[in-house]
């Protein structure tokens, strides 16, 4: 494992320091060290690399879902504002950014690794936070007829104008409590057009 680490440290820093394309093989090896032969078995080629690289963080951002999903008792504004808090950090983070910005630079010229992205990175967090909704909205916490549609637009919510900013103006990651604030108001704008309805008498 130990061995596997390296080889994707070494391959991150590459990718961002010279572009995915400029990257090779033999260059990613010179610094992780081991053999091509380590690498095939692990990666099997290059966009296996990245996409391996994609996977870590996908698992990294997804993990901020777990303790609400294992914990009942944790109620949906406490759930989704601690699973958005963490999402929105680790997109913002510098490694995060610098690979959705090899994707903007070099998906035309590879196609499969942006597809590979979107399969790996939003559609899965998309389904995992579906689960998430739907069972809220079984147990009568929540009222959700589309618990995809309705993941999509949370993360869109919570995502979108940061992830775009924090692309385009680098130096202009926003302070912890403004992105506190800014969370918090977006899990609130959500839940109240998800909230259970309640049928009244007469």
């Amino acid at each position: 494992m130990a061995r596997r680490q390296a080889i994707l440290t070494a391959a991150r820093r590459l990718f961002v320091e010279k572009g995915f394309g400029k990257t090779t093989l033999s260059d990613i090896i010179a610094v992780a060290g081991g053999s091509r032969a380590t690498l095939y078995e692990h990666f099997g080629d290059k966009e296996g690399l990245f996409r391996a690289i994609m996977e870590e963080d996908n698992a990294m951002i997804l993990s901020g879902l777990a303790p609400a999903q294992a914990d009942e008792r944790v109620t949906p504004e406490a759930g989704l504002t601690a699973f958005a808090l963490h999402l929105v950090k680790a997109l913002l983070n510098e490694e995060t950014t610098a690979t959705v910005r090899i994707l903007i630079a070099e998906g035309d010229r590879v196609p499969d690794i942006t597809e590979a992205f979107f399969r790996i990175g939003p559609e899965n967090a998309i389904a995992r936070l579906a689960d998430y909704l739907k069972r809220l909205s079984d147990s009568g916490d929540l009222s959700i007829d589309d618990p995809a549609a309705a993941a999509q637009a949370f993360l869109g919510m919570v995502t979108g104008n940061l992830l775009v900013r924090r692309l385009i103006l680098p130096q202009s990651a926003p302070a912890i409590p403004d992105l506190d604030r800014y969370v918090r108001q977006a899990v609130r704008l959500f839940l109240n057009g998800a909230c259970a309805r309640v049928t009244k008498a007469g």
